[in-house]
This record gives C-alpha cells, structure tokens and sequence, in this order.
C-alpha cells in the first residue's frame, strides 16, 4: 500500500505540477483553462470511479477482484500521460486528460481506493493511512527537488524540453511503483457471493437505501469542502512556486531544518494519535490549525522564511487530518460494497475539487497567486462544523494495536 502510496502521489504531481505548467505557462492558456480541464477530469473521473468500485466489489478471479483493473488501468495511463505533452492544442489536451485518463485512471482508483479498509483491521488504519501519505510525501520530495534545482529563477518558467522530462519520468515511476505492488497484493476471497454491479450502483440511487447510511452521509458533503480547499492549493502549488522571486541565505537553511523537524514531528504524533484518540479528533484540530499555516504563506508576499513556516504548519495539520478522514470513512463503509462508496464519496470529491481549482484559479487571475491559500483556508474552517456532527468509529482500547471495534 505505502509504494503505491508513493506512485499514486507522483501521478498526482505530475498531473498538479507539470500538467498545470505546461498548460498555463507552456501553452499559455488562462488560469481558469486548467480549472475548466480539472473539473472535466474530475467529473468524468468520479462517474467511472464509482462504476468501477462496483464492478471490482463483485469481481472474482484467481488474482483477486481488484488486482486485473489495477493493473489495466496503470498501463493505459502510463500512455496517456506520457501523451498529454505532445501537443499544446486544447481540444487534443480535452479529450486526452479530461476524458480518456480521467476513465483509465479512475480504474486505477476504483479498484485499489477500497483495499485499506479490505486488508487492514480498523485499529491500524491511522496509520496505514498516515503512512501512505508519509511515502507520499517522500515522493512529492522526489519530484520537487530535482524541479526546484532546475528551476530558472525570477519569476521564469521551465522550457518545454524539461517539463516532458519530468513527465515522462514521473509516469514511469507511477507505472512501476502500481505494477511491482499488484503482484504482492493478497487479497482474502470475499465470503458473499458476487452480485449484479449494475444492481449495486442502482441501489445507490435509491435514497431510502442510502439514509441508512446517515454518518457516510455527512462525510460525504463534508469532503466536498476539504478537496475544494485541497485543489484550490495543490492544483496551482507548482505555478505558484514558479512566480515567487527568492534566494537562499543562512536564515533559510534554519528555517528549512526548524520547518522539517516540526513536519516529521507533527506527522508522528498526529498519526497516533488517530488509532488512540480518535479519528474526529485529529479531524477538527487538523483542520482548525491548518489554515493557520495557510495564512502565513498568503501573507508572506514571498518571503521565503514565513512561506517555509507557513507550510510547516499547513502540511502536518492538514495531512492528518486527510489521513483521520480517511480512517473514519474506511471505518464507517459497509464491508461488501466499499469499492461503490468509495466510487460515491469520490462525486463530492470531483465536484469539490473541480469548484475549488475554478475558484481559486478565478481568484489568482483576479488579484495574484497568493489568493489561492485564502481560499484554502476559509474553506478548510466552513467544513469543521460538519465534522462534529459525525460520531467517532474507534473505541479507545487498550488493544488498538490489535484491531481496535467500531463504535455501534
């Protein structure tokens, strides 16, 4: 789970980082053009996300049900991806992204999003979860090293021969992180039998079968808010690095050292603390702090120390609280059709994703890039009150470590 952790969060460089910067600065499209391309994406994704869920809920091969679309879906991305930085025309860049990869990819998604919850008892999820996004972080690190010593400098973007490098290479590495992984994938044959897919994602239309679900519910307006504020930074985070002046000096090297110490601390305590206190807990204090950090780097006007403070208090915040999230929501599916609620929680996902790049690419255009993290923040603070309407899943035992019970 962890290297695919590491693969699916390059992809998502890629796509957020080099895809954003050949659009906008390579092929000199608007801002609010690569919002309109993401929300396509995302809109299309989610609908074929949840159809793929449901298919791999009901698959049954001697590989397992969600190890065959992984593994397709990997492969055609892989190649279209590396397509996308052919050529700087719009339609081609439309139909290429905001359709053909946003159904492959969501394949890649549908049948793996589910296998969290399918192999690891609840009173590991936290940190399963937090791990993943520690090695998707590691891979973030991997990507933007390299791109930060090779970026130009004062306020100048990369040449078109460089960001199909990164592309190419960062496609590569998603495709074999996603395709050693599926081999090791164990999965437990499902105790129930197989049903009709089409059934399933017919009943998830059916409101008297999905006000059972009442706390899923919540979650699911909920992550509206959180991918909204997500999007409105990351989807725009490498442009914005690309149009900030800055020089390192002593006071940076120290700020940079302070920044990291308090990242990999933050990160470690608030990962336990999601399998021992609980998931709403690390939810609500994630969210209420993390904006802080995003108040910082808004306010910095490129001051590369307040940026580096900033973001050491936006990431571990706000990655824990993605990761709790994650664990209740693992926690709260039923068992035999998660692959179709992942699928229906990645609808608000899409949708609040693709409002919030709009947004803020609205905002950007509008005033400067730096309206991004207001954005962000603001929206992170309306999704608390929601949070706190949803009750907590893991009981505080002792035994945690040994699979911790679902609150009835």
């Amino acid at each position: 789970m962890s290297i695919m952790g590491f693969g699916g969060q390059m992809y998502s460089e890629i796509t957020g980082d080099w895809f954003s910067t050949f659009v906008i600065l390579t092929s000199g499209y608007p801002k609010i053009n690569w919002g309109i391309l993401v929300t396509l994406f995302s809109v299309i994704g989610a609908v074929f996300f949840l159809i793929f869920g449901a298919i791999s809920d009901n698959m049954r091969t001697r590989f397992g049900r969600r190890v065959p679309m992984l593994v397709i879906g990997t492969v055609a991305t892989v190649i279209l991806t590396a397509l996308f930085v052919f050529s700087t025309n719009y339609l081609l860049m439309v139909v290429n992204y905001g359709i053909l990869t946003a159904i492959m990819y969501n394949m890649v998604r549908g049948s793996t999003s589910p296998l969290v919850p399918d192999l690891i008892p609840i009173g590991l999820r936290g940190r399963v979860n937090m791990l993943t996004s520690v090695m998707g972080n590691l891979a973030s690190a991997v990507a933007w090293i390299p791109a930060l010593i090779l970026l130009p400098g004062n306020g100048t973007s990369y040449p078109p021969n460089i960001v199909r490098t990164f592309v190419f290479a960062g496609a590569a590495i998603f495709g074999i992180s996603f395709l050693i992984s599926a081999p090791l994938i164990k999965e437990p044959q499902p105790p129930e039998a197989p049903r009709s897919w089409v059934k399933d994602l017919k009943s998830t239309l059916d409101w008297r079968e999905m006000a059972k679900q009442k706390s899923f519910l919540i979650l699911f307006v909920a992550n509206f808010f959180v991918q909204a504020a997500s999007s409105a930074i990351f989807n725009y985070l490498f442009v914005f690095v690309q149009s900030i002046k800055f020089t390192f000096d002593v006071g940076v090297i120290v700020a940079v050292v302070i920044v990291g110490a308090s990242l990999a601390l933050g990160i470690y305590f608030l990962s336990k603390a999601i399998d021992r206190i609980g998931r709403k807990f690390v939810t609500i204090l994630g969210f209420s702090l993390a904006p802080i950090g995003s108040w910082f780097v808004a306010e910095s006007n490129g001051n590369l120390v307040l940026l580096l403070i900033g973001f050491g208090v936006f990431l571990p915040f706000f990655l824990s609280g993605s990761a709790a999230i994650n664990a209740w929501t693992q926690d709260i599916m039923p068992k035999e059709s998660r692959g179709r609620f992942m699928g229906l929680l990645n609808i608000s996902s899409a949708v609040g994703g693709g409002l919030g790049t709009i947004f803020a690419g609205f905002l950007a255009d509008k005033f400067n890039i730096f309206f991004i993290f207001v954005a962000a923040a603001i929206i992170l603070w309306v999704s608390i009150p929601i949070y706190l309407r949803v009750p907590e899943t893991l009981m505080k035992k002792k035994n945690a470590l040994e699979g911790g019970k679902i609150a009835e």
